[in-house]
């Protein structure tokens, strides 16, 4: 696999943009996996994409196994040592600049999360085989919505309200029955009865110890409320997410950024949505589990709403 590797740029990228929009990358993209191994034009694109420079398809499939996608790495391999010179790299001169990208309101030096999601067994009990079906996604907050989780003055015992359009943010896009695949995110007034707190547990100079405690409630009676958009579902549906949280997180008042931070939300789900396979009846018990992204490019992955989030920190694409 390391020989395999050395001759691979390896990239990831949401194929929701590249599937759709038309700035240069994307068409490139959609030119190329249009041969794949969908073979037409139109609906999803996922899956893996073995490419030249210039955007030749060498190998494509939608697989997860390693050892499949292991396979298409070396037919992608023998059909690049099979590419004429001429066809390896892009013209002089192209540009495949795009015109936004979501990664452009990436908070530098605020706070990151990565949020997993699981399915828990009916009963709850620890011990139990946990379920296979998971998912994760990005949190993200600038550095004065970071700050916001502390007090003014976070002196020992200090308790604090977490700021109402925090918690929204949470409980409208990430608390959320992701776990088979894609869903849907909350209305503002579709959250309510939600509160989360900080307690200051100890101060050492600079470096403050919260604990975090909360509650959420997300219920959508089935009609859509959020506008005409890329997520407007086709009919009703009525599905909600409560959850009950705790945590803990160390927050440098001197770097004026989070050390630590995790949040393990536990809580009911119930009903479907589009893409993720629930049916309309399920319902069940689930885990969210929330803290610091690691560094890395990893960590700029745009959290799955982005261009939802009631923030006017986000760069939006010019209309």
């Amino acid at each position: 696999m390391i020989k395999l590797a050395a001759r691979f740029v390896a990239a990831a990228d949401e194929v929701w943009r590249l599937q759709r929009n038309k700035d240069p990358d994307c068409l490139v993209f959609q030119s190329m996996a249009d041969h794949g191994h969908y073979r037409g034009v139109g609906g999803t694109r996922q899956g893996i994409y073995v490419c030249s420079p210039a955007g030749k398809l060498l190998a494509s499939a939608n697989v997860l196994e390693p050892k499949q996608v292991i396979e298409v790495l070396r037919r992608g391999l023998d059909a690049w040592d099979a590419l004429p010179d001429e066809q390896r790299r892009l013209p002089p001169g192209t540009s495949l600049e795009p015109r936004h990208c979501w990664e452009d309101s990436y908070p530098n030096g605020g706070l990151v999360l990565v949020t997993v999601s699981r399915d828990l067994p009916p009963d709850r009990e620890p011990t139990r085989e946990k379920t296979k079906a998971w998912n994760r996604d990005h949190a993200w907050f600038t550095i004065a919505e970071g700050r916001a989780w502390l007090p003014v003055d976070p002196l020992p015992g200090a308790v604090h309200a977490v700021p109402e359009a925090l918690i929204r943010r949470l409980a409208r896009f990430h608390l959320l029955d992701n776990v088979r695949g894609q869903t849907l995110p909350f209305a503002v007034e579709e959250v309510v009865d939600s509160e989360m707190r900080t307690r200051v547990v100890s101060r050492d100079g600079d470096l403050v110890r919260l604990r975090i405690s909360g509650n959420t409630r997300a219920v959508a009676l089935g009609p859509w409320l959020l506008g005409q958009n890329d997520w407007t579902p086709s009919g009703d549906l009525p599905r909600g997410v409560i959850t009950q949280l705790i945590g803990r997180a160390t927050y440098d008042l001197g770097r004026g950024a989070f050390t630590e931070f995790e949040i393990v939300a536990v809580g009911w789900r119930w009903g479907g949505t589009v893409n993720n396979g629930r049916r309309g009846s399920d319902n069940g018990p689930i885990g969210i589990a929330m803290s610091l992204a690691p560094e890395g490019g990893a960590r700029r992955v745009p959290p799955g709403f982005i261009g939802m989030y009631a923030a006017d920190w986000v760069i939006r694409p010019a209309k």
